[in-house]
């Protein structure tokens, strides 16, 4: 008797499951790149935020 979709695959079961996103997410190859884009994207706000006029630092006049 054939089952549901569902009823076949079966849920994940954490964390004992948790294990498989390493398989896919390996630190050792994307810590540094993941890191290096998020340094990037930093400085990009930042200096986006201190071009707006009034958003920096400005010497006391």
């Amino acid at each position: 008797m054939p089952t549901a979709p569902s009823e076949r695959i079966r849920p994940p079961s954490n964390p004992r499951d948790d294990w498989k996103l390493w398989l896919v997410v390996n630190p050792s190859t994307w810590l540094i790149p993941i890191l290096f884009s998020l340094f990037v994207l930093g400085l990009a706000i930042h200096l986006y935020v201190f071009s707006i006029p009034g958003m920096g630092w400005t010497l006391a006049s």
